[in-house]
């Protein structure tokens, strides 16, 4: 039975794809469950394990689980299909049943978003008017991996960008409205796994956000 390292869902673009990318950059094995269809070629040159399924249907996210047998496992899934239904709770909720059903993980990490959960309230009007949808979806799955049993730790990234990766993020217990500015997706990916890596951050939430101009200073 294969047993790898990391397993991911939703790696076939973006963040995900990113995290796949550095994840074997560090020699780690990697398998990801992609849909039919989608593709997978950069993946296959990654030298990643791909197993087929739609995060609809928790027996193909049960089925993904068994075939890589993961250390650990990470889920960015995000978005909605034609008829309008959000893999951001839906998806993400069968990946948590899937992974409860699994047995013994040694750390999960859901990605959902600045404004997710406590957050909500301190969102502009235009942020819930345009992504209030796509945040309450998240946050249903957040609460789900909350009442879980799984060793949890869930990330929210702010506003995404794909300038080349600077370093230039942080990672907070709480948002900081002070803050502007976009966080590279490979930042994104990196800060994903300083928190995967660290056992402070279990049972926490960690928001991404940009470091401001003073930070910068103080690390140059």
């Amino acid at each position: 039975m294969l047993c790898v390292d990391l397993l991911l869902f939703g790696a076939t673009r973006g963040v995900g794809f990113l995290l796949a990318e550095q994840a074997r950059a560090r020699g780690e094995s990697v398998a990801v469950m992609a849909r039919p269809g989608s593709d997978i070629s950069r993946l296959r040159a990654l030298g990643v394990k791909i197993t087929e399924g739609d995060a609809f249907n928790l027996p193909d996210c049960e089925a993904a689980l068994r075939a890589a047998s993961p250390k650990r496992a990470i889920s960015v899934l995000g978005g909605k299909n034609p008829q309008g239904r959000r893999v951001d709770a839906e998806g993400n909720i069968n990946v948590i049943h899937a992974l409860e059903n699994f047995g013994s993980i040694e750390r999960f990490v859901l990605m959902t978003s600045l404004g997710c959960g406590e957050q909500y309230n301190g969102m502009s009007g235009n942020a819930k008017k345009y992504l209030g949808e796509a945040l309450c979806a998240k946050t249903v799955a957040e609460n789900v991996l909350r009442k879980s049993e799984l060793p949890w730790s869930i990330v929210r990234p702010g506003g995404l960008s794909n300038e080349p990766p600077s370093g230039d993020f942080c990672l907070l217990e709480e948002a900081d409205r002070s803050r502007s500015g976009y966080v590279a997706r490979a930042d994104v990916a990196t800060a994903t796994f300083a928190v995967l890596n660290d056992e402070r951050w279990l049972y926490r939430v960690a928001t991404i956000q940009r470091k401001t101009e003073s930070e910068n200073q103080h690390v140059a």
